[in-house]
């Protein structure tokens, strides 16, 4: 008993005290973060916006930059300037004088920040064919089964050269401002499981089932790769509003595809390791990176 009662009486000071620590952090000075996935194929818009110090106050909503100087540069000659749209928030490029396989830089300056600069390539389209396209009759009044929707693509991976693909099922609805609305599928194609992966394991087993997948060349490098997609609407979409689309990205692209997914899948994980999304924004923070595209539009026959 009297061992005890002098444990507890060792404890209690130690309970009792309460050390406040402030850290001693070094200011930074704010810095502008872009936002623009740039391509030959229409009109694109950037977001610009700025970094906060650790103890700021949180912004409500998105820190914009309203009156930033963006402009577009091919080497050190300016393609054009980027207009501010009040409405949305961004500014908006709508030339179409972008050529794939171009290097572009988009270079950025504002009031109280350091000019920024970001610079990327255009990929080129490679050639890509849908080879099959399955659904049933009565999709187009609805009622779709398990496994009835499938589509067979093919990819004539150029060789020696590494390549990155992205891949998006959508619809879109409603005329004028008409939105766009992705669906997920399915899919046992071993380079999407590698690259959507919690481990990025290349021989992973199981299914891909989500959206808008990315993967890379590695397992295909110079040969024609067939990828076949199946998905189950549960009787939502009449099947000739539906369109495929293919991305040919580049590596900068997806590395910000692939750390932006292991961020967001590790935001709320206290044990996991801080992960730093890719930026390839001089003095600043952000992705400037480039895309060409290909849409199939799909129809039932």
């Amino acid at each position: 008993m009297k061992a005890a009662l002098s444990v507890l009486a060792l404890l209690i000071p130690l309970c009792a005290c309460e050390q406040v620590i402030e850290p001693d952090l070094p200011e930074h000075p704010p810095r502008l973060v872009l936002q623009a996935f740039f391509t030959p194929d229409g009109s694109w818009t950037a977001q610009v916006g700025r970094s906060s110090w650790i103890l700021e106050p949180v912004p409500a909503g998105r820190p914009t930059v309203v009156d930033a100087a963006v402009e577009l540069l091919a080497g050190d000659r300016v393609v054009g300037e980027l207009e501010f749209r009040a409405a949305s928030q961004v500014y908006v490029f709508e030339d179409s004088s972008l050529q794939a396989g171009k290097t572009y830089s988009l270079q950025v300056s504002a009031p109280g920040f350091e000019t920024v600069r970001a610079t990327d390539t255009v990929p080129r389209p490679v050639p890509t064919s849908i080879l099959s396209f399955r659904a049933p009759a009565s999709s187009r009044t609805g009622s779709v089964g398990n496994g009835d929707f499938s589509i067979r693509l093919e990819i004539e991976d150029p060789p020696g050269e590494a390549n990155y693909y992205q891949v998006s099922l959508y619809r879109i609805f409603g005329g004028r401002g008409a939105s766009r609305v992705e669906y997920s599928f399915s899919t046992k194609d071993p380079s999407i499981l590698a690259d959507n992966s919690a481990d990025g394991s290349p021989f992973e087993d199981g299914d891909f089932e989500g959206k808008a997948p990315y993967f890379r060349d590695t397992l295909f490098d110079g040969s024609t790769h067939e990828i076949e997609l199946s998905s189950d609407f549960d009787g939502d979409p009449d099947f000739s509003e539906l369109r495929l689309q293919v991305l040919y990205i580049s590596e900068a692209y997806y590395e910000y595809l692939k750390t932006a997914r292991l961020h967001h899948d590790t935001l709320d994980n206290p044990f996991a390791e801080p992960l730093n999304v890719y930026s390839n924004v001089e003095n600043g923070y952000g992705i400037f990176a480039g895309y060409s595209s290909q849409t199939f539009e799909l129809a039932v026959e």
